[in-house]
């Protein structure tokens, strides 16, 4: 009995890679390097003539972990990479939207990592940012449902309400781009960017560039408008901060020395995670927007220079 089973076990298995082997021969799937990538080597293209199902179906695989990828033109590229410095930035920003919780294990607030949503303005195309934050399920669903179906992830989940986004390997441009087109949902109230470059040796010093973007749907002080005409008609505006050791394009120390200055802090309403507006005709309508009892402040008070040190050290 014990010879059958294991018979029938390879068979199956064997069945399996065959089928593996033609799946990936029909569907023309992305095919990741064989040899380790280097930061230098990015955007690294994977695939050509790629369809939207092949390239989410290869987002589903566990193989395609520990990198981002982007869909363009039928065509797959490697944007980024899970390094230490790129984790370290991640890391701290977690620790800052999950601190209103309390400590509570389960709180009001979800703070993801990576979850699978669509590209607002693509083809139905999967992209996941490094955060993803929204109340939870028990907190932002009304007593009501909603006249119409407000968007969610891809899982059906209720969609962020505010994103992170960490670039370490991408390009300014490319990173600015991939940050904006979260800002054509409008359930995505603001989206945070962190930026850095590599390290430099400055009259034998380390030094680093990093630069923080928020998107915002109204205007703070210092903001500019968006430079994408879409989001700029939308009334989406821009805050920046310089907080690495020196400037962006410049050796001038940036200022960002300590802990608590007021011009390196970023603050984002809590309330934007509970944004959740009854839909009429298909729009959005005002509301007033439900905090629960137990979360604690009333901002998201992220210290950047927290950020700069965790990812200097991150060597």
């Amino acid at each position: 009995m014990s010879a059958l089973n294991s018979g029938w076990q390879s068979a199956v298995k064997k069945a399996k890679k065959i089928g593996n082997k033609v799946d990936k021969i029909v569907h023309n799937y992305p095919k990741l390097p064989e040899f380790p990538l280097g930061y230098e080597s990015l955007p690294f293209q994977i695939g050509k003539n790629v369809s939207m199902k092949s390239y989410n179906t290869f987002l589903d695989r566990s193989e395609s972990s520990g990198y981002k990828f982007r869909w363009e033109n039928r065509n797959v590229y490697i944007i980024e990479m899970a390094d230490l410095q790129h984790e370290a930035a991640v890391s701290v920003l977690f620790k800052y939207f999950d601190r209103p919780n309390n400590g509570a294990i389960r709180g009001p607030i979800s703070v993801y990592g990576q979850p699978y949503h669509y590209n607002p303005t693509g083809n139905g195309e999967k992209i996941a940012p490094d955060i993803a934050v929204r109340g939870s399920k028990a907190h932002i669903l009304p007593s009501n449902p909603h006249p119409g179906l407000p968007p969610g992830d891809v899982k059906g989940n209720p969609h962020a309400r505010i994103i992170c986004e960490v670039a370490h390997a991408q390009n300014i441009n490319a990173w600015n781009t991939k940050c904006e087109v979260w800002m054509y949902q409008t359930y995505v109230r603001c989206l945070l960017g962190i930026k850095l470059f590599p390290k430099i040796h400055v009259r034998r010093t380390v030094h680093q560039v990093m630069i923080a973007r928020l998107w915002t749907r109204v205007a703070l002080p210092g903001s500019v408008l968006s430079t994408d005409a879409t989001l700029a008609t939308a009334g989406v505006h821009v805050t920046e901060w310089d907080f690495g050791t020196i400037q962006f394009n410049t050796h001038t120390p940036t200022g960002c020395t300590a802990p608590n200055l007021i011009n390196f802090q970023v603050t984002i309403p809590i309330t934007d995670v509970f944004w959740d507006p009854p839909i009429v005709g298909g729009v959005p309508t005002p509301f007033a927007v439900f905090m629960p009892g137990t979360v604690v402040g009333t901002n998201f008070m992220i210290d950047l220079f927290d950020v700069q040190q965790e990812v200097l050290d991150a060597d």
